[in-house]
């Protein structure tokens, strides 16, 4: 895993650990810059050949970080074309400091140049872009785009909101960004995944996570490796392995129940009765006979079973009273979709629950507008797992896992996945995945993630991901045969 902070946190982080440097650069920031400009380099010279190279540098310690790496380019050799549009870096900082050393003996422009570069370096804004992009600012990045060039963002593409993910409509649009000393949130989620491209963390040997201990920071985490899934003794049989009863799918919306059902026992479940009407049964002895059913009451579903409550419930009086009384006993289990509705309606404290909304509901259940909760998705994670005490999937664009305040950030996923019935699937593997002892956060980091990196490796074949794509794959548990992450 690999830690996630704020913006704010990672400059307080910097400011910590310059303090506690030898008595010669104690309070020095600049050996971090150094570093980073040195690292941004060696990705670029990775990566281009002799050809021109624009860095784009802004004012600030983004900036800053692109004049030392334009330095080491042409030391080494590399034509770099030093690109200022926003003017020179303010004085007395690490930036300026870095811009005269670049200045003594090579020189900078403001406007871009009339040849095309093999490399775009974007070094304009960093962490420090929050509202909208000026539009002059906005002419360069959309000329950068739109060139057909290899495009590195400098640890936050310019115009993408480091904490929200919420990006400006000309944000750079990266083939790859490399971050610096932790990853930051909006990187991850919202819009983050669409302008990032290859994501790649350089620490500059400093321990993120140690100093945010020490300094009482709070800390999340991406998940940048497949999680591990749940161990099978030779000697175990099926009654090891737990029941679910999903508690889904009533006349006319079997499809969404039959997923999760068949999901949770891909997943390993040992027993899997989905709990449902007798036209939608006979239909899944012919989908998946390895699943039993039983009447849509809760008479018929155990206190030892996951529940995985709502999938095409309904949201009548009956589906309402039923999640009422499945979720006031002492129960554990997974609840999504139309009991998420219900929920919303009747608002309870879930301990042991996961929920899985998507933004409108999750809009739904805090009282707001989706919009409210696409732009800060963090935010909204965080309000929910506190309000209803439950482990929280944010599903969309970079789902993210929120539990007793903390964030897990997994497999960015693919807009392949945009369809019918993904949801029931992560909802019936989350079940099936506690029945075996999970608890509701590893269930909840484990599927979902598995379920992203499943869908992205698909999608480099098939242009549409369908959830019936992945139920084979969840049995298998094979790894993707690409690397995971960004």
């Amino acid at each position: 895993m690999k830690p996630v902070l704020a913006a704010a946190d990672v400059a307080v982080i910097e400011h910590a650990w310059a303090d506690n440097q030898a008595a010669s650069d104690t309070g020095s920031t600049w050996p971090l810059m150094l570093a980073a400009g040195r690292a941004i380099a060696d990705r670029v010279a990775a990566t281009a050949p002799r050809g021109p190279i624009w860095i784009l540098a802004g004012k600030g310690n983004n900036g800053g970080d692109g004049y030392v790496a334009a330095w080491h380019l042409r030391q080494a050799g590399f034509n770099v074309e030093l690109i200022a549009p926003l003017g020179p870096s303010r004085s007395g900082g690490d930036a300026d400091r870095a811009r005269q050393q670049w200045l003594v003996a090579n020189p900078e422009r403001s406007d871009l140049p009339a040849t095309d570069p093999d490399v775009v370096v974007d070094a304009l804004l960093g962490t420090g872009q929050h509202g909208r992009i000026a539009e002059a600012l906005a002419r360069v990045l959309r000329t950068v785009n739109s060139l057909d060039t290899h495009r590195l963002a400098v640890d936050v593409p310019s115009g993408l909101n480091a904490q929200s993910g919420r990006s400006d409509p000309a944000a750079f649009k990266a083939h790859q960004t490399l971050s610096f000393i932790a990853f930051k949130p909006g990187l991850l989620t919202g819009d983050g995944p669409d302008c990032v491209g290859r994501l790649e963390l350089e620490t500059l040997e400093l321990d993120a996570s140690h100093w945010a201990e020490h300094l009482q920071l709070g800390i999340d985490w991406y998940l940048d490796t497949a999680p591990a899934w749940p161990g099978r003794l030779a000697n175990a049989h099926k009654g090891r392995f737990g029941q679910v009863s999903v508690v889904a799918g009533s006349a006319g919306m079997g499809g969404a129940g039959l997923l999760a059902a068949r999901a949770a026992l891909a997943a390993g479940a040992g027993k899997v009765v989905w709990h449902t009407s007798s036209n939608n049964a006979q239909a899944a002895l012919v989908a998946q006979p390895e699943l039993m059913s039983a009447a849509l009451t809760e008479q018929a579903v155990p206190v030892s079973a996951i529940v995985v409550l709502g999938p095409g419930l309904g949201r009548d009086a009956e589906a309402v009273q039923l999640c009422d009384r499945l979720t006031g006993d002492g129960r554990a289990g997974v609840m999504d979709a139309d009991g998420l509705n219900c929920l919303a309606r009747h608002p309870k404290k879930l301990p042991g629950w996961v929920l899985t909304p998507h933004p409108g509901e999750a809009a739904a259940l805090l009282g707001i507008t989706s919009a409210n909760v696409q732009a800060d998705r963090c935010e909204a994670a965080r309000q929910l797992s506190q309000r209803y005490q439950a482990v929280v999937v944010l599903k969309g664009a970079g789902s993210l896992i929120a539990h007793q305040g903390q964030l897990w950030f997994g497999h960015p996923g693919t807009v392949a996945m945009a369809t019918p019935g993904m949801g029931d699937t992560l909802a019936g593997w989350i079940g099936g995945l506690m029945a075996q002892g999970f608890s509701a956060q590893a269930a909840a980091v484990t599927a979902t993630w598995w379920h992203a990196a499943m869908a992205a490796d698909l999608s480099r074949e098939q242009r549409i991901v369908l959830a019936t794509d992945l139920l084979p794959l969840i049995q298998a548990a094979r790894l993707p045969s690409h690397a995971p992450g960004h």
